[in-house]
């Protein structure tokens, strides 16, 4: 992994077919010029020490298209992602199916799926700015069991066994695996579809053969998986639409 050492943070702009595009420019001690698109702050150039302003605009002028195309994109999926109101018919996903949330009263605290409707049952007492947090824990939950057993029917097939599985909330990975052969999960699949959700457990679970995307690494994925660029593809396109 590069280790980036920052020197000094800018912050200019240039001009393209009458739109200004702000940019970041990181000073580090790689060789090349990047241009990465990052939702939170913008474009980010990371440059050498030795490269000159001038050489950094003019690799922003010829990307000028790439950029404002990826951050068009940016905007799509922020206007995309989800804002929940935790109130009576607002909508949730589960395995790619949306349910309407109905809250109702309870003798007892739970969260259960009816038809297609998702019930949040409250007992007196409990208010319903506790919606979200048991929401939250349901889906953990939920996840938990269903990654679990997804685990074990792909770790089956591939005759591999992972050392630990632990499912977590990580912001921008869906999966990932260790040296160690530990397998972390995001608890957000289980909002996916299940083709999707098998695809990151399959594609985790591949790297216990093969840590790196080797040939050999894609080989063994599409002898387990063979439509799994078209999965792969419909993770990147709707992803940011998980998540409460």
């Amino acid at each position: 992994m590069n280790t980036y050492h920052l020197v000094c943070v800018e912050m200019p702009s240039i001009q393209y077919e009458g739109q200004d595009i702000g940019y970041i420019v990181e000073r580090t001690r790689r060789r090349t010029v990047a241009i990465y698109i990052d939702p939170q702050r913008g474009v980010v150039v990371r440059a050498p020490k030795r490269a000159s302003d001038r050489e950094v605009r003019g690799f922003l002028l010829k990307k000028a298209p790439w950029i404002l195309r990826k951050l068009a994109e940016v905007r799509q999926r922020a206007a995309e992602a989800p804002r929940h109101t935790y109130l009576d018919g607002d909508v949730f996903l589960y395995l790619g199916e949306p349910l309407r949330l109905r809250i109702c009263s309870a003798r007892k605290n739970g969260v259960d799926i009816l038809g297609q409707e998702i019930i949040v049952s409250l007992k007196s007492g409990i208010s319903e700015d506790d919606v979200p947090a048991m929401l939250r824990k349901w889906y953990v939950a939920c996840a938990r069991e269903l990654l679990d057993e997804r685990v074990a029917f792909y770790s089956e097939e591939l005759g591999v066994m992972p050392a630990r599985i632990a499912i977590r909330e990580q912001k921008k990975r869906w999966g990932s695996c260790s040296a160690k052969g530990n397998i972390n999960l995001n608890w957000k699949l289980v909002m996916a579809p299940p083709g999707i959700l098998d695809y990151v457990v399959a594609h985790e679970l591949c790297h216990l053969r093969y840590p790196n995307h080797q040939p050999e690494f894609w080989g063994l994925l599409a002898n387990l998986m063979p439509d799994y660029a078209d999965r792969r593809n419909g993770l990147k396109k709707n992803g940011h639409k998980l998540g409460l």
